[in-house]
């Protein structure tokens, strides 16, 4: 996978060649806008907004209002059934869908696209927003 089609895929316009930080650190691989997290700090849900390196820009959930954090300050938010979920690893990496069902360490998305189901790994989803929020 080349780092241009990556960016395709995510629609997101992240440039995954710059995902590590001068620190060292890299950034989690969902570490993406539109995806909810948690503050570790507070325990508030946010969503990302924009993304630099492995500092991102969030709107907290319970007020709209803003805030700068580091990857290392957040966690992802489990997704649930029914949630709007995006692929972030394996062989269905970015595709956005409907998480229909959990079973075990297995997850079924539909396809927002073509309507498919697929069978991922839990631990390749990302909780996101929809594109009209």
């Amino acid at each position: 996978i080349t780092e241009t089609s990556d960016i395709s895929r995510y629609g997101s316009g992240i440039d995954t060649s710059t995902m590590g930080a001068a620190d060292g650190e890299e950034a989690p691989v969902w570490f993406m806008e539109r995806v909810c997290v948690q503050l570790k700090k507070n325990n508030e849900t946010a969503i990302i907004k924009e993304t630099n390196n492995n500092v991102a820009v969030v709107e907290i959930e319970k007020d709209n209002s803003s805030a700068t954090i580091h990857a290392s300050d957040c966690t992802m938010v489990a997704p649930k059934e029914k949630d709007t979920v995006l692929v972030t690893g394996g062989a269905d990496v970015g595709v956005e869908g409907e998480l229909i069902c959990i079973d075990g360490t297995d997850a079924i998305l539909k396809d927002s696209n073509n309507e498919d189901f697929k069978i991922v790994d839990l631990v390749h989803l990302a909780k996101i927003v929809g594109d009209s929020n």
